[in-house]
């Protein structure tokens, strides 16, 4: 019968940091050349460890840049009206066709002007019904042909497939220098045919004759080389006339001695207190006679002339188209009021997306005689 065996006879269990230390003591004592291969197998492996950490992060911030600065902006929403929305890259292209039309495109204001003409084209398309406007396919057609159908010199014999063909060319070259499709070409005709339609659906509200003053003045540019008090020092020597001869910019409503002839209420309605009073702010009209003091407006600045008082006069086409545009745009200016505030139509634009909309123009812009850019954003 075996005797058990005592405890001091057991063979002693080593726990982990002992078996380290064994290891470890082992390894101390080993071939030398065997320990510097194992360092730089080890030193190896890190390097490769830490040069595949490195190009994962070199990859990653190059595609978030590459993320944030070519693919998020074309596709940002730039306005939406009841869901249908309007990316960045909608608003360069239409600015380009401004920019391939004119050869520029005033960068200071001309992103925020076609992100709203954006706006009111596609709330009046979901107007047009309510509106009994109607531009069908042939109406498209015709307007395209106004535009780009040659026209034969009088006395002169045409053939009529030569000027189809003719015209199918004036298109092409008209759409490769815009960067259009014949589609979006057409589906601008169409905003553009509805804005009309609008156009005179609502100046067939403008009566035939309203109560005007006779008037002249003299505009100047704000920032212009002659200043008002100038303008007000030469006319207590000058005629009026003479002075506006030398010293007036005008906006196409005066002649270049000043005069402008009859002018309705509401047709310059920055002018309209001075001319026709405000009870409302307590402000009396400017007397028959007399010349204001100058007028400071965001479209320059005024030295009015009142040469009449009040009379029923028949509208001139000129004074009836400037009120016909501002009742169109009192009904665009409302209807995106509306929107906005009842969340159905909406404006997305800032600082960072202002600048890639005009580095994309200027990527695109023709280049001047000088070797500049023939468009800026502070070009004016």
């Amino acid at each position: 019968m075996a005797n058990p065996r005592s405890r001091s006879d057991a063979v002693p269990r080593i726990g982990f940091w002992g078996r380290w230390r064994r290891n470890s003591n082992r390894n101390s004592g080993g071939d030398p050349a065997q320990k510097q291969d194992s360092r730089e197998r080890f030193h190896r492996r890190a390097s490769w460890v830490l040069g595949s950490f490195l190009i994962l992060v070199i990859v990653a911030v190059l595609a978030a840049g590459y993320k944030d600065k070519f693919w998020d902006p074309p596709r940002a929403e730039a306005g939406n009206v009841r869901g249908v929305s309007f990316s960045m890259g909608d608003l360069v292209q239409r600015i380009r066709v401004v920019q391939g039309i004119t050869g520029t495109a005033d960068l200071t204001t001309l992103p925020f002007e076609y992100l709203q003409s954006l706006l009111h084209a596609e709330i009046l398309r979901q107007e047009v019904e309510s509106l009994n406007i109607n531009v069908d396919d042939e109406f498209i057609e015709q307007a395209a042909r106004v535009q780009h159908y040659p026209r034969a010199q009088p006395g002169q014999t045409s053939d009529p497939g030569q000027l189809d063909r003719e015209y199918r060319n004036n298109l092409q070259i008209y759409l490769a220098r815009t960067g259009l499709s014949e589609q979006e070409y057409r589906g601008i005709l169409e905003e553009t045919l509805q804005r009309q339609a609008l156009y005179f659906q609502l100046g067939a509200d403008i009566p035939e004759k309203v109560e005007q003053v006779e008037v002249e003045w003299i505009r100047l540019e704000l920032n212009g080389p002659i200043t008002a008090p100038e303008v007000i020092a030469r006319l207590e020597t000058e005629s009026f006339a003479e002075v506006a001869q030398t010293a007036a910019v005008s906006a196409g409503y005066a002649d270049r001695a000043g005069y402008v002839g009859w002018v309705p209420p509401g047709a310059f309605r920055e002018i309209g207190d001075l001319l026709f009073g405000n009870q409302k702010k307590d402000q009396k009209p400017l007397d028959v006679g007399a010349t204001s003091r100058p007028l400071f407006t965001e479209d320059g600045i005024y030295i009015v002339h009142k040469l009449s008082g009040l009379e029923l006069r028949e509208l001139t086409n000129v004074m009836r188209a400037r009120m016909n545009n501002l009742m169109l745009e009192d009904w665009q200016r409302e209807k995106l009021r509306q929107g906005t505030s009842e969340g159905w139509a909406k404006m997305t634009f800032n600082s960072d997306l202002y600048q890639w909309v005009a580095d994309q123009i200027a990527v695109s812009a023709p280049r001047s005689g000088s070797g500049g850019i023939g468009n800026q954003p502070a070009q004016r």
